[in-house]
């Protein structure tokens, strides 16, 4: 099952987790253990955070199985075995409310899969589609996406790596989806409906379509890819095709830029933009009066 990590997340991984487990350690002895109580209050927010998003999705949602939508409860457990995964997590239909999407989580060790009833009603003509979602969100559990955050956490926020591990991620759990599918073209079909919608997905032109990723090496599509945690879906499309197939390389300019703009996630790069000002801000409102008093004394 190698083939389906995407190559860099190792590595990407294995530099993000060493950087975050040793800035985690800095903070705990530097504030002679201090930062614990902080990190404790924090755990107790989240899970009462968690087990709010939790109890939504038990009182609201859907849970598939064997009587309730069959049909769908088997797509989940062919994606489950197909990945070899011993435990099945469990797995959910909830309205979206107008919203494409699905995703995993996790609360006190078990695991969970969401999907989104406008995905799947959207993918109801086509199974490959709802295959290709299912294995994408069960990547991120196979590969504990989720359990590893935590300790990645203090350094996810630096510019370039944290966006690079995220883009990472998701392509690996493209290839998960993959995995599930007959087909590529499924597959890509699937990715698809991300870029033209829950009705012209259906007529997309898959080769032309990937034809696009040549306009992806300009500056400003190299930079606004730097600072963002998704690659472009017309790049995603290409890679589920053909997971060899080598795409136009970025700008090198772009890189100068976006090594100053802080990863915000999926807050957006305008986000991290403003926190890049905030700290030239800050820093500027220490620094000039201390210069201006060391010109003074001078």
């Amino acid at each position: 099952m190698d083939e389906l990590v995407y190559p860099r997340e190792r590595v990407l991984g294995t530099i993000t987790l060493v950087l975050g487990i040793l800035v985690w350690l800095a903070l705990i002895v530097g504030t002679v253990g201090i930062a614990l109580i902080g990190l404790l209050i924090g755990f107790l927010f989240y899970l009462f955070m968690h087990s709010a998003l939790i109890a939504h999705i038990k009182g609201n949602g859907v849970e598939l199985s064997e009587s309730q939508f069959p049909d769908m409860y088997a797509q989940f457990t062919a994606c489950c075995e197909r990945l070899q995964m011993d435990r099945h997590p469990r797995a959910y239909i909830m309205n979206g409310d107008g919203r494409f999407n699905a995703f995993a989580t996790k609360f006190l060790g078990t695991p969970f899969v969401v999907l989104y009833s406008d995905l799947v009603d959207t993918m109801a003509k086509h199974a490959d589609g709802v295959r290709f979602y299912i294995g994408h969100e069960l990547g991120h559990l196979r590969m504990k996406h989720l359990s590893g955050h935590f300790l990645r956490w203090p350094v996810l926020w630096l510019p370039l790596l944290g966006a690079a591990y995220s883009r990472a991620r998701e392509s690996t759990c493209d290839r998960h989806g993959l995995a599930c599918s007959s087909s590529p073209e499924g597959a890509a079909r699937a990715l698809g409906a991300l870029a033209a919608g829950p009705e012209r997905w259906q007529h997309l032109d898959l080769t032309a379509y990937r034809e696009q990723t040549r306009q992806t090496s300009g500056f400003w599509m190299s930079l606004h890819e730097l600072l963002a945690g998704y690659p472009w879906v017309s790049k995603r499309v290409a890679r589920v095709m053909n997971p060899e197939e080598k795409l136009p390389s970025r700008n090198v300019f772009s890189y100068f830029l976006a090594i100053f703009v802080p990863y915000s996630g999926r807050l957006g790069s305008g986000f991290g933009l403003l926190v890049m000002i905030y700290i030239i801000g800050l820093l500027a409102a220490v620094a000039i009066p201390a210069y201006q008093g060391y010109v003074s004394r001078a």
